[in-house]
């Protein structure tokens, strides 16, 4: 039953983690809860992840998302943070850093309600400047850092990051590069945990076939449904997870 549970809530966060981003902020607290230490949970997230990203890649690639150029540009800075953050923890106390990323999210959401017209100007660029790419590699560095050590909620910081820097992406396109750079370093990462033996296969597998599946469906409702609609979808999700991370570490 607990793994029938798990698989379910994988589709759900499977789903959510291809149309918007945070579905590991639901599953980790779900796998602790029912007794696996942080770092099994972590681990076992991770292999997941993986299976829901490739079959999410693949609607994406069917249905004409193929800027695949760009992102393994970007995923080269990833992959070297992903290095470096798998072997080095981060000092700062989880309720602290939960706090402080509870609190960005909410500060995304207004910079989603709010009219920003240099976004729009910037969409008649079609080609990248030096500083934007510059930029964009240095962020997916420290991304890649923080998502080797944690991943949880590293999706939400891609998205910000490619809708600020590249504002002439449309949202299916944006999140096509997020999954495709989060697969290609995330397996480097992952491949440390499972060597280590961290993953607690059971769960692993559980997990993964459902978040497959809801990779599967979140893959036809980001290229399906209209920009705005997904949008929505991404503004409750960002403000349920975000006041979640601050009731919580209170």
């Amino acid at each position: 039953m607990t793994l029938f549970i798990v698989f379910l809530v994988g589709i759900f966060a499977g789903t959510i983690n291809i149309v918007s981003a945070g579905g590991s902020l639901i599953v980790l607290p779900l796998l602790i809860f029912f007794g696996l230490p942080t770092t099994v949970a972590n681990a076992s997230n991770r292999v997941a992840i993986l299976v829901q990203n490739v079959i999410g890649l693949y609607v994406f690639y069917i249905k004409g998302m193929r800027n695949v150029k760009l992102s393994l540009m970007l995923s080269i800075p990833a992959i070297i943070g992903s290095f470096i953050g798998v072997h080095y923890a981060i000092n700062l106390p989880d309720a602290i850093f939960n706090r402080m990323l509870g609190i960005i999210m909410l500060l995304v959401l207004i910079v989603m309600i709010v009219p920003t017209r240099w976004k729009d100007a910037s969409k008649q660029t079609e080609k990248l400047s030096t500083f934007r790419i510059v930029l964009l590699i240095i962020v997916f560095l420290a991304l890649g850092i923080y998502g080797g050590v944690v991943q949880a909620a590293v999706g939400f910081l891609f998205i910000i990051a490619l809708n600020l820097i590249i504002p002439k992406l449309n949202y299916a396109e944006v999140q096509c590069m997020k999954t495709l750079v989060i697969t290609i370093y995330l397996s480097l990462s992952t491949f440390v945990f499972i060597f280590q033996g961290y993953v607690n296969w059971p769960f692993a597998i559980s997990l993964a076939l459902g978040s497959g599946l809801g990779g599967f469906i979140g893959g036809r409702l980001t290229v399906s449904l209209p920009e705005k609609k997904l949008k929505i979808i991404m503004f409750i999700i960002i403000f349920i997870l975000a006041i979640k991370l601050l009731i919580d570490n209170n």
